[in-house]
């Protein structure tokens, strides 16, 4: 089970409903990023890093017809990013931590695969830093609500 503190986030609320809608969405946007950058920090920790391969090495790839492919391999660790997410809502803002597609075996190690065990080193990185990310949110907001006027 995950616990966070979330002691003085609703005197930011407050706060943040002084703005107008447009001025609130911008602040809760750039700490929202704010936080996602914290879980992305944690999670390039927690990703395997193999010094057998090299980032960028080409790989030879079998299909099972028998034709051959030459693929790009990347490393999780240089792979993970953060995104900004489209939103139905204007006033909603959506962030994602993710693992860029030339990454694209970071599902194998997260989940697991038939010859090898788990490794959930994403659910590991959201762990450890849960209360990181609600301090840094609660942080940047606060700063940007001072930025603001509020």
């Amino acid at each position: 089970m995950i616990t966070a503190n979330l002691r003085g986030l609703a005197a930011l609320q407050d706060r943040l409903e002084s703005l107008s809608k447009q001025e609130a969405t911008k602040a809760g946007q750039i700490a929202n990023r704010a936080g996602a950058a914290t879980l992305r920090k944690e999670a390039i920790k927690e990703a395997p890093n193999s010094p057998k391969t090299s980032e960028g090495e080409t790989r030879t790839r079998h299909n099972k017809g028998g034709t051959t492919r030459q693929e790009t391999h990347g490393k999780i660790v240089n792979n993970i990013k953060v995104k900004k997410l489209k939103s139905a809502d204007p006033t909603q803002v959506k962030n994602a931590v993710t693992i860029g597609s030339r990454a694209y075996h970071s599902s194998f190690v997260e989940f697991g695969s038939i010859h090898n065990a788990a490794d959930p080193f994403m659910i590991r990185a959201l762990t450890n830093s849960q209360q990181s990310i609600i301090d840094t949110i609660g942080k940047v907001l606060n700063k940007q609500l001072i930025k603001r006027g509020v």
